[in-house]
This record gives structure tokens, C-alpha cells and sequence, in this order.
């Protein structure tokens, strides 16, 4: 067809109108139309429940059109309901560096970029909140643009460093929009152009001269009641309530035992007959006054109406100047009086909008003439004053899928859009392992899962790649990876060579004990384990490795009482030494070292008190110098008992060396002083004061005078 010319349907759930309108100037004319009704419950509440039903409606409707006019129909623009419907604000500033007028172009990129953040902005609270549900933009509104910072009702033509632009972006389940897709493709259609049936109702019933005023739109189709919201000029948000004509006709059907078909004529005859003649499913012939009709349908057109009256003063924030009312339901008696009360406002100012209010279109089609007719004009109309976004039609693993083009479109955006979650396409790394290695904490980390494995017509790409009509995507999530993995000798590294112990030789090994345990190095060690082991090279982990038993290489700490005052020794039961020199069990060794070690006593023998208290005799002053007087005959007591050097020492023992006893006297001093003789001199030796010789026994602290006179 001619570009001034569309072709559009509204897939109703009830019937499906399909129109050619031919735009001329200003005035817009409806050239052909066509309307079926579904034969059976095709779609439920907007949403399209057998797929080759519907297709093979829409194809009677494009064939009989094509038949009429000699035309080849390839393409149609098409209105989503509004179910599960999800509104989002998106915004876009932007800055500019050349004072040039703003074009067309340049004011619809603005306006794609705020739908992509809007986009993005639902992306993120599905992903916060957990959800999987797949949304697929299917038009948007522009709330307001903005110049240098003021908001202005246009861009186009003016000039400015700043520019902006907020949108009210709307959104669908892919399921609802693929199911669309698929009914017009096996009708041998591609979509021409793709909106939201409220804001198709919008454009024709709410004209941007009079959304000045604060108006609602309510469009009650047969599945859904869809709900728009103006003021100061713009589109500020959308509604839905999941009642509407068909729960009416649902009502009447099962009051009057009538099978859907003849309850649905019964509920259109009562808009126009005082009486409706009907028969029930059991051949029962009924005769039932409107009013009565209206009546059974009262309780619900008051739980519909409350639930819009809802969600209209929720969006607006206060009640509007005034309700609009297109759709086929907007007709069922009372609907508006009852909504007016719910809204508390006057009954004038809730009304029903029809084509004879539009005085730019025409048409000579009767099931256009009424509010039924506001939604498939709409359709047309839209795709004129607002230019439609094309459509790309690509494939993901075999799956055909159709992208809505906002800008620059890519294999992330496909990817979404086909159902895939991006959360996991890269491969999670392996879980890691915490392990407590000798009191520290070390992690052991899993390995990197794999990237995804994507290709755009055979070639290698990445998300970010860009993509044309008729592309095949081929996609590959990428692997998770392996836990953790760790075995004990991987863990401590074991230094490779032999030791020497007592003449045999040993590998280097270290002993570990994983929760307290022994623990097989070549097994693999458990997360949150904790591992002790000693270093690998030291003299404690080879004698351990060589046969020693654990209990000789424990270090003990015992107390003694030393005439009263108490003294500490640690003690090891091993003598050892390292290549000929004596050795801690700390001591790290290189390979090929030689470890010698001797078996001691399991508690310190009293000489080796002696030994480390450095006592060797007696402790005298000379001429006020002190002197120890070394002697080997100590008198040693045991807990009273008389003891010799060789005698084991209990825990706690309380020991007492007599040096009074030791056989010293006054000649011994001698070998640790020099004295030199002075001629025509006497030798003076005094012992505390008192003159001696040299046989004068010597005691603790005696004090010794030696001078010559």
C-alpha cells in the first residue's frame, strides 16, 4: 500500500476489528473495515489463548480487505492490552555542543534513550525482586521535555546546550507480545507498528487540545478495563483492572443457566430492548425486563468500577476534572452513573467518547460509530501522528524472536528478550574451601567458570554485539567451575631429600593432623578444616617421622622448692644434636644433615638442677670480693631425705644443698686468689674477724682477711 495509507487491527477478546484508514491532509478516512467475532473463547481477558484460532480470524479479515480494495496486505499495526501491565518513568538529559536547531531525529533519539532506562530501571526491580517474568516495551508516552532546565511542549526547531526528556515507558510479559507475534505471522503478516491499546484509545478520544484538563480515560473492553491519565498537556500514567465485559456476560450466564454466546447477546440486547427474550440451556423460554438485567449486574459493575475508581484517584493523587469512557463495555446501562459515584463526582462529568466527536475522521462503518469504535481508530490514527518503531526480527538457537527498535540493538538485548537471563551466562567459579592452617586462615579458590559461547552468523561476538535483520544468534551458557580442590601434600609443599637419624636415613615428610587428627597427605583435606602440621624441616618432625614416639618429644615444664625459694625447668627426655652440636626440636635442618639423639631420664636428675643453677660449692668474700669455693661433696637433701647427684627429681620436690657441710677450709682459698709474698713480711689470715689458719674450716658467707704485716 501507499505510505499514506495503514492497515490496522484490534485483537479484542471478544471480536477483531481490522481497518485501512488513508490519511489526506488533516482528515483521515476509513476506506474499508471489517469486524469478526472469535467462534470460540479464543482469548481470555486480552490474552490470547489459542494462537491458530486467532490467526485464522485475522486471516478471513486481511483476505476479505485485500478481496475488497485489490490490495496486497503485508503488514499490520497492531494494540496490546493492557494485562500484567508495567509502567515505568524514564528519563533522559542530554548536552549539546552545536547551537543548531533540534530536529526530528534528534528528538526521537532523546526519547528512545529515556525508554532504555526505563528498560533498565525494570530490569533491576524484577532482578531485585526476584522474579522471572520476561518484559517487552510496547510504547511509551512523553511526559514533558525540557530546554536549558524548562519544561517545553516541544524540541523540535528550538535551540539550546541542554536538552531533556521524561517518558512514561510501558511494559508487557514477552509471553503476552510473542503470543501476538505469532497469531499475525500465521496470518501472513509482519507488525507494522506496536502500541498499547490505552494509549491507541488515547490519541483519538483525549486529543492534545484538551489535555490541559486532569482527564481519565477508560477504555472496558470485553477482558480488560485499561486506564489512562492526563494533565497539563501531558501523559503522566496507565492503569489496568482485570474485570470487565466478559465477567458481565460470565454474571448473566450463570444466573440464567445460558451458555456464553446467547449471555453475551443477551447483555448487548439490553442496551437497546426494554424486554430480552432468551432461552436457557435447558430449553426454558425466558422473558427478562433490562432493568432487571441491570439489576443482577449491579454488585458486579460496583466491585469494577471501585477497583478503577482505585487505581484512577491512586495514579492522580486527587479525583480528575473528568472521566472518558470508549470501549464496547463502556455502553453496559449504568456503568457510568455507578462509576461517578464511586469517584464522587457529579454524573455530567463522566461520559462516552464516540467517532462522532471526531471531526478529523471519518467513517460510514457502524461498529465504528460507537466507544467499540475508539481503540481500532486509535490504532490507525496512532501510527500517523506518533511515526511507529520498526521491528527486527532475529533468531536465538532456531527460536524466531522480534526486537522493538530503540536504538542500537545487540545480542544482550536478543538475548533478554528471548527469555535468557543474563544473571548466569557466565560460568559461576567453583566454590572455594576455607582451611585453618596453624591457627591462620588460608582460602583455596575454585576454578573460573567459562565464559559464554556466542556467535552471530557463525562468527564469534559478544553481548555488545550489534545486530541487523534476519541475524541468527547461536548461544552456549557458560560452564560453572570446579569446586576447590586440595590435598595435604599440595597444602604443605614437602621439601624433597633425606636426614639422617642415629645412622639411618629418612625422607623429608611432614606429619599433619587435620581436626585433631592424622591425617594421609595424599588425601584431600575438607573445607573448613584445621590443619596443624610442623615445618616440614624441623628436628621435632623428623624424629617424629623416624619412629620417636611422641611422647619423648614433648617438653615438660617441672617445679622444685630450692631451700624454699622456687625454681622452673623445662625438660625434654632427649638429648639431640644436629651434625655434633646440641639441638632445639625447633631447629629447621637442610637435607643431608645428621640427627643424633639419646634417650634421658624422664625427670631432671638433681645434678641437673645443679648444673642449671650453676651450684658448685660455697660462696665466701675475700677481702670483701666473693669467692665460690667449688666442691663435689655438697650435702643434698630430697624432701629431707639425703640424696645423691644421679637421684631423679619428683614434680614439686623440695631440695636443700648444705654447703656448711661441705669440708672446706681456709687453704682452699688459695687456688682462686694469688698472693704474693713480700719480703720482711708476715702473712695475717683472719676468718669473721678472728685470726686462723690454714686448716680453718670455711662456711656459707664466711668472710676471709689475707695481709701481710
Amino acid at each position: 500500500m501507499e505510505d499514506n495509507k495503514v492497515f490496522a487491527l484490534d485483537i479484542g477478546t471478544r471480536k477483531i476489528v481490522g481497518l485501512i484508514m488513508e490519511k489526506s491532509g488533516d482528515q483521515y478516512q476509513v476506506l474499508d473495515a471489517e469486524m469478526l467475532e472469535h467462534s470460540t473463547r479464543a482469548m481470555v481477558d486480552g490474552q490470547i489463548h489459542d494462537v491458530e484460532a486467532v490467526a485464522a480470524t485475522i486471516l478471513r479479515i486481511k483476505e476479505a480487505l485485500e478481496s475488497r480494495l485489490g490490495v496486497v496486505l503485508e503488514s499490520a499495526s497492531v494494540a496490546a492490552a493492557g494485562r500484567s501491565l508495567k509502567t515505568v518513568r524514564g528519563h533522559c538529559l542530554k548536552s549539546r555542543l552545536h547551537l543548531n536547531e533540534i530536529s526530528n531525529d534528534e528528538e526521537r533519539a532523546l526519547e528512545i534513550e529515556a525508554v532504555k532506562e526505563a528498560e533498565y530501571k525494570l530490569a533491576q526491580a524484577e532482578l531485585a525482586e526476584k522474579t522471572r517474568e520476561n518484559y517487552f516495551c510496547v510504547g511509551y508516552s512523553v511526559v514533558s521535555y525540557y530546554l536549558e532546565g524548562q519544561a517545553i511542549s516541544k524540541l523540535v526547531g528550538q535551540v539550546g546546550a541542554e536538552i531533556g526528556v521524561e517518558v512514561v515507558a510501558t511494559f508487557l510479559p514477552r509471553v503476552v507480545v510473542d503470543s501476538l507475534f505469532s497469531a499475525l505471522k500465521r496470518a501472513g503478516l509482519q507488525v507494522n507498528s506496536l502500541t498499547l491499546e490505552p494509549i491507541a484509545a488515547l490519541s483519538v478520544a483525549i486529543p492534545p487540545s484538551v489535555r490541559l484538563l486532569n482527564l481519565a480515560l477508560v477504555d472496558v473492553g470485553a477482558g480488560t478495563s485499561d486506564i489512562a491519565l492526563v494533565k497539563e498537556g501531558k501523559i503522566f500514567g496507565y492503569a489496568m483492572v482485570p474485570i470487565a465485559g466478559d465477567e458481565l456476560t460470565e454474571c448473566l450466564a450463570s444466573h440464567y443457566l445460558l451458555d456464553f454466546a446467547t449471555a453475551e447477546k443477551v447483555k448487548r440486547s439490553m442496551v437497546t430492548e426494554e424486554q430480552v427474550e432468551f432461552a436457557d440451556i435447558l430449553g426454558n423460554r425466558l422473558k427478562v425486563s433490562s432493568q432487571e438485567l441491570a439489576e443482577k449486574l449491579r454488585p458486579l459493575l460496583e466491585d469494577m468500577t471501585s477497583q478503577i475508581a482505585l487505581n484512577i484517584t491512586a495514579l492522580n493523587e486527587k479525583l480528575p476534572d473528568a472521566v472518558v469512557c470508549v470501549g464496547g463495555g463502556s455502553i453496559t446501562p449504568g456503568l457510568t452513573t455507578i462509576l461517578a459515584e464511586k469517584l464522587g463526582i457529579v454524573p455530567q462529568r463522566v461520559g462516552i467518547r464516540t467517532v462522532q466527536n471526531l471531526g478529523s475522521i471519518k467513517t460510514d462503518f457502524d461498529f465504528l460509530t460507537g466507544p467499540q469504535g475508539i481503540t481500532p481508530l486509535g490504532i490507525a490514527y496512532n501510527y500517523f501522528t506518533l511515526p511507529p518503531v520498526s521491528f527486527i526480527k532475529v533468531s536465538v538457537n532456531g527460536r524466531q524472536t522480534a526486537l522493538w527498535n530503540i536504538g542500537e540493538l545487540n545480542v544482550a538485548t536478543a538475548l533478554l528478550s528471548s527469555g535468557i537471563s543474563l544473571t548466569n551466562i557466565f560460568g559461576k567459579p567453583g566454590m572455594g574451601k576455607t582451611i585453618e592452617v596453624n591457627g591462620k586462615v588460608k582460602i583455596i579458590k575454585g576454578t573460573l567458570g567459562t565464559p559464554p559461547v556466542i556467535k552471530v552468523n557463525g562468527e564469534p561476538a559478544s553481548l555488545e554485539t550489534a545486530l541487523s535483520n534476519g541475524d541468527n544468534i547461536e548461544f552456549v551458557p557458560g560452564q560453572d567451575g570446579q569446586e576447590a580442590s586440595i590435598t595435604g601434600r599440595e597444602l604443605v609443599s614437602a621439601i624433597e631429600g633425606q636426614v639422617k637419624v642415629n645412622g639411618e636415613y629418612y625422607p623429608f615428610e611432614p606429619v599433619m593432623l587435620v581436626n585433631g587428627k592424622t591425617f594421609d597427605l595424599e588425601q584431600e583435606i575438607p573445607d573448613r578444616a584445621q590443619v596443624n602440621f610442623k615445618n616440614v624441616n624441623s628436628v621435632h618432625n623428623i624424629l617424629r617421622l623416624s619412629g620417636v614416639d611422641e611422647y619423648w618429644l614433648k617438653e615438660r615444664v617441672y617445679t622444685y622448692y630450692l631451700d624454699d625459694r622456687p625454681i622452673t625447668v623445662n625438660w625434654l627426655a632427649l638429648e639431640v644434636k644436629v651434625n655434633g652440636k646440641e639441638a632445639t626440636l625447633e631447629q629447621e635442618i637442610e637435607p643431608g644433615a645428621s640427627i643424633t639423639y639419646s634417650r634421658r631420664p624422664i625427670r631432671p636428675c638433681v645434678h641437673n638442677i645443679i648444673e642449671k643453677l650453676n651450684i658448685k660449692g660455697i660462696n665466701v668474700r675475700v677481702n670483701g670480693k666473693p669467692v665460690q669455693i667449688e666442691r663435689n661433696d655438697l650435702s643434698i637433701e630430697i624432701d629431707g631425705k639425703p640424696a645423691t647427684r644421679d637421684d631423679e627429681l619428683p614434680d614439686n620436690a623440695r631440695i636443700s644443698i648444705r654447703r656448711e657441710e661441705t669440708g672446706a677450709i681456709l687453704s682452699d682459698i688459695f687456688r682462686y686468689i694469688d698472693v704474693k709474698p713480700l719480703a720482711d713480711s708476715r702473712l695475717l689470715l683472719k676468718v669473721n674477724g678472728e685470726e686462723a689458719g690454714f686448716t680453718t674450716p670455711l662456711r656459707e658467707g664466711s668472710e676471709i682477711e689475707i695481709y701481710w704485716e
